[in-house]
């Protein structure tokens, strides 16, 4: 019994060199590759077979490497995953895939802006734009490097006067831009518009995190008003209207630069904004800031 004893201590000391000594061997490189996007394993009696093809700034790169077992070789595999990721809101990620083309559903493109209006753009200095481009979008991507997208997004938009002047309506509908003509506090003047939008836009990777977007919108002005509000010596007045005779259907242009998550958006409407029955044409010009596109 002591000899068994001595026996299985001595192979235990034995079994602990070894596995410490294979611990102390450093692991020798072979390759890196980054941004792979698919590599395929393969093992049989002989050894193991390493192919990695296509890489994000090389769709066609092409690699291999063989390894052959010694005849008392042991194999150990093993799989190690981390499934927790912070993303922001409204992101436009989808899972990763190896294979070209294909589709998927996304959301994206939250973007806040100012809004000028050519020809009277130093009128309205404070207007602004806020804006989900893809509130729900299906996205095809031929390459890595390219996508096309079409879906449907919401847009609300603000056109402030500044200075002393004030949107008027009459009673006939016509709209028109005027002074206050007496000293007035807290004025504020403006027309606000909600749009449904259905952007197309098609997305080029220019390198690595850096793409380049630009597309055409189709919005459904369904909303417009005007609001005129100030104090004078008599008190307050205040003038507002739901009936202002927008153009419900519009077309906007917008292209974006973008890295990762963030980018720089402009957007310009050739459309006027109301209706020429109004008496007041203009255009919208609007640029800012857009995430998660």
């Amino acid at each position: 019994m002591k000899c068994l004893f001595i026996l299985l201590a001595s192979t235990a000391l034995t079994a602990a060199a070894t596995e410490s000594a294979y611990d102390s061997i450093p692991t020798d490189t072979i390759r890196v590759i980054e941004g792979a996007h698919r590599l395929v394993l393969t093992e049989n009696s002989q050894g193991v077979t390493v192919t990695v093809t296509g890489k994000d700034d090389e769709p066609g790169f092409s690699y291999s490497y063989q390894s052959q077992f010694s005849p008392d070789a042991t194999v150990h595999t093993s799989q190690q995953s981390n499934n927790w990721r912070l993303t922001l809101p409204f992101s436009r990620r989808a899972k990763p895939t190896s294979k070209y083309p294909h589709s998927a559903c996304i959301v994206g493109g939250l973007a806040f802006g100012g809004v000028s209006v050519p020809g009277i753009s130093s009128k309205m200095r404070t207007s602004w734009e806020i804006m989900l481009l893809n509130a729900i979008a299906f996205e095809h991507r031929f390459t890595p490097n390219s996508r096309l997208s079409i879906g449907i997004g919401i847009d609300w938009r603000n056109y402030r006067l500044d200075e002393n002047l004030r949107f008027s309506q009459a009673d006939n509908g016509a709209i028109s831009i005027s002074t206050y003509g007496e000293e007035v506090s807290k004025p504020l003047s403006r027309i606000k518009t909600f749009s449904w939008l259905v952007p197309a836009i098609y997305q080029q990777r220019l390198y690595r995190d850096f793409w380049l977007n630009a597309g055409a919108i189709l919005s459904i002005n369904s909303h417009a008003s005007l609001l005129t509000r100030y104090h004078n010596a008599q008190g307050k007045h205040e003038q507002s209207s739901d009936n202002i005779r927008q153009n419900v259907i519009t077309c906007d242009f917008l292209a974006s630069i973008n890295y990762s998550w963030l980018g720089f958006y402009v957007k310009y409407s050739p459309c006027h904004v109301l209706r020429s029955s109004t008496g007041l044409e203009f255009r919208s010009l609007s640029a800012g800031l857009i995430l998660a596109f």
